[in-house]
């Protein structure tokens, strides 16, 4: 993938329809060319719906719950003291769990 060839063909583009706005403008006032110059300066962008969830989740994923960090400062305590114990059959639980949303 080159991405030189596409910024010079994007610079290009953007040359053109800056050649194209300055023709059109040199029968307008000046105030008239003011105007159309920072109408073609400005870029806008238009995100899906879907888009824009994403970056909902992303936003909200980012940060963290305060509950979280007292939960896994609690642990942290347990491992330290050799308190914490692991369950078994929970581990084996969501062992077989992942294994079967795997297979089918």
């Amino acid at each position: 993938m080159k991405i030189n060839s596409t910024q010079q063909y994007i610079n290009q583009s953007y040359a053109a329809n800056n050649a194209k706005t300055n023709t059109t403008a040199s029968a307008n006032t000046p105030a008239d060319q003011g105007k159309q110059s920072e109408e073609t300066l400005s870029d806008t962008i238009n995100l899906s719906a879907t888009t824009r969830d994403l970056q909902k989740i992303s936003a909200a994923s980012a940060e963290e719950p305060k509950e979280r960090a007292q939960m896994v400062e609690d642990l942290k305590l347990q491992v330290q003291s050799n308190q914490y114990t692991v369950n078994a059959e929970q581990v084996a639980e969501k062992m077989i769990g992942s294994i079967m949303n795997e297979v089918g």
